[in-house]
């Protein structure tokens, strides 16, 4: 059997109600679709990506001026600036770059609140990593440097207890911790990271992820256990299509409240047996270590976890 795809499914969805727009069909399925993503973390909704770290470099001199975000110097900036990470000195404010104007200026996302200079030293580095549009929660961040997980489940109020002006830095960082959305105009709104201590060196780590549904399209196949299950999405959609009384002109033949009851439970039913089917082929229910328990102090002040998730046998005594 081929595998289905949303064109299939709310083609499907008008044979059963005719008298349903096409746009609604789309939209009953579409609905159908982001219920069943949401209800758990599907083997078939896992993503792929590798969070890459250029070096830091500092720049000098630079001026920089009290309340406005354009910054000034002679030839120092790059078209690839954009999007990271300014700083003045050891200062704790960091600015994203919003716009690389030429050699000679940047523009940041905010004015500058520090003093204002003519011979300032700063430095560009990536301090924080934008999420693609899909990404919902992370899986694994591997630190193939260290060979151990780099932790993600920290906030960054932690750090402002751990290290408020941010003066820790380091080649990696050890841990990620959710911030405030991107500011940068090209992700704007987007989830974004802290990296902590600040990375100064290359770096590049593999991680996965859980993604978010998002709106299909007509030519988008389903994948996992959904290959050749979306009749529950036909299903869900076939619920709300019998909640539709249709319009004045052309009531809706389909209209039967026992029938979305009906279809409500066979699409609930068929989430549970697909997810029984998910966890055969990704056994996420499986007992694992709770690293969210390891102390945030334990990150930042010894080698304990390093210690005890490294491959090397001589390294745990």
């Amino acid at each position: 059997m081929s595998p289905q795809t949303y064109g299939d499914c709310w083609r499907t969805v008008r044979l059963y109600c005719a008298a349903a727009p096409t746009f609604l069909a789309r939209e009953w399925v579409n609905v159908a679709w982001k219920q069943l993503a949401a209800s758990r973390r599907w083997g078939f909704q896992r993503g792929e990506l590798r969070l890459t770290i250029n070096a830091a470099r500092t720049v000098s001199p630079v001026t920089v001026t009290r309340g406005s975000a354009t910054v000034s110097s002679a030839g120092l900036f790059l078209a690839a600036d954009a999007g990271r990470q300014f700083r003045v000195g050891s200062q704790a404010a960091a600015y994203t770059i919003q716009t690389v104007t030429d050699v000679n200026t940047i523009v940041l996302d905010q004015a500058y609140g520090d003093a204002s200079s003519a011979t300032a030293s700063a430095s560009i580095h990536d301090g924080y990593a934008t999420m693609p549009v899909d990404f919902g929660s992370f899986r694994l961040i591997a630190d193939p440097y260290n060979q151990r997980r780099l932790a993600f489940w920290i906030h960054e109020d932690e750090l402002n207890v751990l290290d408020p002006a941010r003066q820790a830095s380091d080649t990696g960082p050890r841990l990620l911790a959710a911030r405030a959305p991107s500011t940068y105009t090209p992700t704007l709104g987007r989830m974004q990271y802290e990296y902590w201590p600040r990375p100064t060196a290359d770096r590049s780590y593999p991680a996965l992820y859980n993604k978010q549904a998002d709106n299909l399209n007509d030519t988008d196949t389903f994948t996992g256990v959904l290959a050749d299950g979306a009749q529950v999405l036909i299903a869900g959609a076939l619920a709300q299509a019998a909640q539709w009384p249709g319009t004045r002109d052309q009531p809706n033949p389909y209209f039967n409240a026992t029938l979305a009851v009906t279809k409500q439970r066979e699409f609930l039913d068929g989430i549970q047996k697909l997810a029984l089917r998910d966890d055969e082929i990704y056994p996420d229910d499986l007992s694992r270590i709770h690293w969210e328990r390891w102390a945030l102090a334990d990150l930042a002040y010894n080698d304990q976890s390093l210690r005890a998730t490294d491959a090397t046998l001589a390294d745990l005594y």
